[in-house]
């Protein structure tokens, strides 16, 4: 078999990816069921959350396509199956236009000189405007996008399509190939056009269009396939996949257009992991694109990021959306490796130890959190492993314990991504969570100097307890934490018992005074005091300057901190002002902004009590179209009013 090539289908939510790949493995003459969302989850609402993967053969080449779910809060999925396709097929719903998740994934792709295509789909709805959309995507997005065919209708009805290189019309019922009278001026006048932006990019095509020689159907079609390979035009087709419209002329466009990569199986084994999931008969699978030489069964390989040797043991190509046992996997192809349960999403697997790993893209940060709690104690024990199985699998999961709340959280990057991952949760693992917004991780501090004595003496019979204590506190820079410095001149306190004074101090940190919180930013110094000969113990001088540290600290002018969260948000222009009037009531401090083309970038401090909601609150005053990252920045002073609110509220829970 020739070339293997393989094509990431990316775009809006509804554009009819999934139906789109469908049609083409019918076309390509799968007959077997086809099942793209295979997951409960993906049944139960009807969209795409994972990758769908299904394989075929056209004109002598392996086309494997990847179908990526087009919810925004599921973009991981596009990083992952951008940078291993050859070809990216933006995806766009005729009726609606440019959407949210189109504009993301042109970002991604052509926008940055990817080769890509667009599809435009459902042309066969009343409300579908070809030229309307040209436009937009000319308007809305930064490319040279160029018409490649333009739709034939008969009484509003979809019935073919112009092939403008080959200028001849493609009808779907095959009843002739004459250009309706009506098109042909129009196909003429983009055929012009075409062949000068075709031209441009090849000095031997633009010395004969400047001497008005013909540039031949093969000649275009060379210079359009180097175009697409460098990123520097996008061609663009329409259809109806769900009609089985268009099917046809684009299976035979990606298998023209995409790159593809030239075979080297001599070369040493090289691939990258890029996905993981679980099939409910094979377990744990990992599926790779081979970027060199064969892959083989039973041959022992590097992971290169831990420097391990991994045996290669169970492999799988795809027939359709099947998986089929498999010997071997050669440069080009993608395939799934089974039972090895380590390797991670951006691994690369190699049979040299020293090969240069191949980096995926940055993926976004998960920027919505929420409390877990196991519905059941049966829930707990089964929690933790499944917890770990999904969050392996989704770079956008992240699963933390917060060491001053002692919650576990769950970050993603929106409401509906871990409402499908508790689905998930308890759909495969059968493990039931609740969830909650998570309490803010205050801490307390002092403002001032401050030092206390304080003597702990116990008599009861027998031997007694004696230890005498003086502290000095004060507070250092923000992010320090804390410090201990042992100030004893002379002997007024033994040697063997200033570990127990740290002891104490660390203890009676651990709750403040204010509101319980952990007291941070504070440096401690034992500086005298004194001890019994026989009554004196560590356990004495821990607890003596754990009640002197309190005491000091009542007068140090305790105050809250609270946590300040890094926002990087990019915004249609649009809607500049909107979000800044909206950072500004969430205490927002506007460190800079940045024009990038139509789009700004806000960068700003806001603390992350104000933030909780951001991933949602920002969808509804953009609808949808700004992204934000966020991440923890550091620790600030609470304002003196809300910091009485906070304490109230904790006395009155306690």
């Amino acid at each position: 078999m020739g070339q293997k090539k393989n094509i990431c289908f990316i775009g809006h939510s509804g554009a009819g990816k999934s139906t789109l790949v469908t049609a083409l493995l019918r076309k390509s003459g799968i007959k077997e069921e086809i099942v793209l969302d295979s997951s409960d989850e993906e049944k139960a609402h009807g969209y795409s959350i994972d990758i769908g993967i299904g394989a075929c053969a056209w004109n002598g080449e392996r086309i494997t396509m990847l179908d990526t779910p087009g919810g925004d809060e599921f973009i991981e999925e596009m990083y992952k199956a951008i940078p291993v396709a050859d070809l990216s097929v933006l995806t766009v719903n005729a009726e609606k236009g440019i959407e949210v998740t189109t504009e993301r994934a042109w970002e991604l792709s052509g926008g940055k000189q990817l080769p890509t295509i667009v599809f435009v789909n459902h042309m066969d709805k009343e409300n579908a405007n070809f030229d309307d959309l040209v436009s937009s995507l000319r308007n809305q997005l930064e490319g040279k996008f160029i018409p490649i065919q333009i739709p034939i209708r008969q009484e509003k009805e979809f019935v073919g399509v112009v092939d403008v290189i080959a200028n001849r019309a493609v009808y779907f019922d095959e009843s002739k190939k004459t250009v309706p009278a009506d098109l042909q001026k129009d196909v003429s006048e983009l055929r012009n056009s075409l062949i000068e932006e075709i031209a441009s990019i090849d000095d031997e095509l633009m010395l004969k269009f400047l001497e008005d020689e013909e540039i031949s159907v093969s000649e275009l079609s060379a210079g359009l396939r180097k175009g697409v390979a460098d990123g520097a035009m996008t061609p663009i087709l329409c259809g109806a996949a769900s009609q089985d419209k268009g099917i046809r002329p684009l299976m035979d466009a990606l298998v023209d257009l995409a790159p593809g990569t030239k075979e080297n199986k001599e070369g040493p084994c090289s691939a990258i992991v890029f996905n993981l999931s679980t099939d409910p008969y094979l377990g744990r699978l990992n599926y790779v694109r081979i970027l060199q030489g064969i892959l083989k069964e039973g041959e022992t390989y590097y992971d290169i990021s831990r420097k391990e040797k991994i045996e290669i043991r169970d492999l799988h190509t795809f027939d359709g959306t099947k998986q089929s046992p498999a010997t071997q996997g050669e440069s080009g192809e993608i395939v799934a490796i089974g039972k090895l349960e380590d390797l991670r999403i951006g691994t690369t697997i190699a049979s040299e130890k020293d090969t240069t790993p191949f980096l995926l893209a940055d993926f976004p940060k998960p920027v919505y959190s929420r409390t877990i709690v196991p519905k059941s104690q049966a829930d707990v024990g089964k929690m933790s492993s499944a917890l770990r199985e999904l969050t392996t699998s989704k770079v956008t999961l992240r699963l933390e314990r917060d060491t001053v709340t002692k919650e576990m959280i769950l970050w993603g990057m929106g409401s509906i991504q871990l409402s499908m991952f508790i689905s998930r949760l308890k759909n495969r693992f059968n493990v039931s969570l609740d969830t909650r917004r998570p309490a803010i991780p205050y801490k307390e501090t002092i403002t001032k100097k401050a030092t206390a004595k304080y003597r702990h003496k116990k008599q009861s019979g027998g031997r007694g307890q004696f230890g005498e204590v003086e502290l000095r506190i004060e507070p250092t820079r923000r992010g320090k934490g804390f410090e201990f410095v042992d100030e004893i001149k002379g002997a007024s306190i033994p040697g063997q018992y200033i570990p127990g004074v740290e002891k104490g101090v660390v203890e009676a940190m651990i709750e403040g005074n204010l509101a319980k919180y952990p007291v941070t930013d504070v440096l401690v110094a034992v500086y005298d005091g004194s001890f019994h000969p026989v009554d004196s113990s560590e356990l004495a001088f821990k607890l003596a300057a754990r009640n002197a540290f309190r005491e000091a600290m009542d007068q140090a002018q305790p105050c809250l901190l609270e946590p300040l969260m890094s926002l990087e948000v990019r915004i249609p222009d649009e809607y500049t002002g909107d979000v800044i009037s909206d950072l500004n009531g969430r205490r927002g401090k506007i460190l800079g902004m940045d024009p990038v083309g139509r789009a700004t970038i806000v960068r700003a401090e806001v603390p992350l009590i104000d933030s909780q909601s951001y991933a949602l609150d920002l969808k509804s005053i953009t609808q949808g179209r700004a992204t934000f990252q966020m991440e923890f920045l550091k620790y600030h002073q609470v304002p003196a009013n809300l910091q009485e609110k906070i304490i109230s509220k904790s006395k009155e829970t306690e």
